[in-house]
């Protein structure tokens, strides 16, 4: 089973979310995809700022989810 990881970038101004962007790396494990969801969350986070973050009350949601394509694959 692979898992791939979706990084969403959202506003509470706007309350909405631009389209999520899928990781380039499958993972192996649940586990692994959810530690890189949270350092890559934190890395894009200190890549926007802080006064872009403050001024538009920017937020990062990540999911990790089976990837359906790699277990038609098998």
């Amino acid at each position: 089973m692979k898992f791939s990881l979706a990084l969403i970038l959202c506003s509470y101004i706007v309350d909405s979310c631009i389209p999520p962007y899928i990781y380039p790396t499958q993972f192996d494990s649940e586990y692994e995809c959810l530690k890189t969801g949270y350092t890559e969350s934190l890395i894009k986070l200190e890549e926007i700022g802080e006064l872009q973050v403050n001024s538009n009350r920017l937020y990062i949601k990540f999911a990790c989810y089976e990837d359906e394509a790699q277990e038609q694959d098998t």
